[in-house]
């Protein structure tokens, strides 16, 4: 499933009042260690441990809503997807 749609299912599901936000997309590749959000980093399964692709997909004015997706570094397994909102980790779903 690509990344639109995995991300467009998981807000018509989970935040619905956000699904016709004009929404945003940036990608990295960081060390599971470089996340700074705890509860994330713990979520991650130990064999994806080493670097990953790091989805962040925001909008404007919604700085405290950003949705994360994390993937294999070569982006070819999803691993999970959720919403910081204002720093804290809401309605985390695993995709492995």
């Amino acid at each position: 499933m690509s990344i639109i749609n995995i991300f467009r299912n998981y807000i018509e599901e989970h935040h619905p009042h956000l699904a016709w936000k004009d929404w945003k997309a940036d990608v990295r590749v960081l060390p599971a260690d470089d996340i700074r959000n705890e509860e994330l980093k713990a979520r991650i399964p130990n064999e994806f441990k080493g670097e990953l692709k790091f989805w962040i997909l925001f909008y404007d004015g919604g700085a405290s809503n950003v949705v994360y997706l994390l993937q294999d570094k070569q982006g070819i397994e999803n691993i999970g997807i959720g919403l910081l909102k204002e720093g804290e980790l809401v309605k985390p779903i695993s995709l492995v």
